[in-house]
């Protein structure tokens, strides 16, 4: 990323190759994952942009080589993980990537290596909006706007912990999506149609922020718990304040942005492993394009034209 602003400003250009500093290791990246975050940071939306200019947050690769201090991990592991793409960090767009250990994670090995770099933004804001709403077996809960990556994976993690999940839906295809992944599916419209008719839920999901915070407000029980994954917008809360809820903002970023706590991540997606080698957790669909098409992706996401979530492979 040579400098903010359209997707032109993303441009192939070699940088050296970093070496693993202590507690890191050096992958030999087989996917970087897309995520609507490399979007905000390459238009300067995001002041968090990473030094060397190289985006990327989610990454699957092999350890080309340790740093001092890395014990858990070895050359030749196969690994997934968020770990890079912001201010402070390497990114995944490159043939190699410098990355801390602790953000990283065995790879299951029953899924592609290269569709794991699909999952850790997605399923680590799953696990934390799981905490976050403190959600247990046997209790409603309700994602707004379920189809997308992480309303799919907090879809599966939720029906696994024994929770009663339904969720919101752009069309009848996503709908079915939603309920293959083990929640009940409704149309985005027919949210307004569970208000009136007064079903409510102790624990909600908003995925999208915006409209979908306030819908996600209506269809909170009093009391409840809801949590969103985009609250930078103004907002009318006299709901929240009339059903005395609690509100969350789950930013799953800030670990790496603050340079604490990073572990909590390496331990979210040893879960994951720890489900899909089990057969109880599955991966998401997902669309494989080359490195060199980065840009052409960024202009087809903002253009509402990227239905899938897209994982990138070298090509250099």
């Amino acid at each position: 990323m040579t400098q903010t602003g359209g997707p032109e400003v993303i441009q192939k250009a070699e940088i050296e190759l970093p070496e693993p500093g202590i507690g890191q290791v050096l992958i030999r990246v087989v996917a970087a994952g897309f995520n609507p975050v490399d979007t905000k940071i390459r238009a300067g939306l995001a002041a968090i942009a990473p030094q060397s200019g190289v985006l990327g947050c989610d990454v699957s690769g092999y350890i080309e080589a340790t740093g001092e201090g890395v014990s858990a991990l070895s050359p030749g592991d196969a690994v997934y993980g968020c770990a890079g793409g912001v201010k402070g960090h390497h990114g995944a767009l490159a043939e190699y990537m410098v990355a801390d250990a602790d953000l990283l994670a065995p790879a299951p090995h029953n899924l592609p290596l290269e569709d794991c770099a699909g999952l850790p933004i997605a399923a680590i804001t799953a696990y934390n909006a799981v905490q976050r709403l403190q959600l247990q077996a046997g209790e409603r809960l309700f994602v707004v706007g379920a189809s997308g990556a992480v309303g799919l994976m907090m879809t599966q993690i939720a029906h696994q912990l024994g929770a009663l999940v339904e969720g919101s839906a752009g069309s009848r295809e996503r709908i079915a999506q939603v309920e293959a992944f083990g929640g009940r599916g409704w149309l985005h419209a027919q949210c307004s149609e569970l208000v009136a008719q007064g079903e409510s839920f102790a624990r909600v999901l908003d995925t999208f922020g915006g409209a979908g915070l306030q819908t996600a407000l209506e269809l909170a029980a009093p009391y409840a718990q809801v949590a969103t994954i985009n609250a930078r917008n103004q907002y009318d809360l006299s709901q929240a304040h009339a059903k005395a809820l609690t509100l969350h903002a789950v930013f799953m970023l800030l670990p790496l942005l603050r340079q604490e706590h990073m572990a909590a991540h390496g331990e979210c997606l040893r879960t994951l492993t720890a489900g899909i080698e089990a057969g109880e957790l599955k991966g998401l669909p997902v669309q494989r394009f080359a490195m060199s098409e980065v840009a052409q992706i960024h202009a087809r996401y903002e253009a509402g034209e990227l239905p899938f979530k897209a994982v990138m492979l070298p090509d250099f």
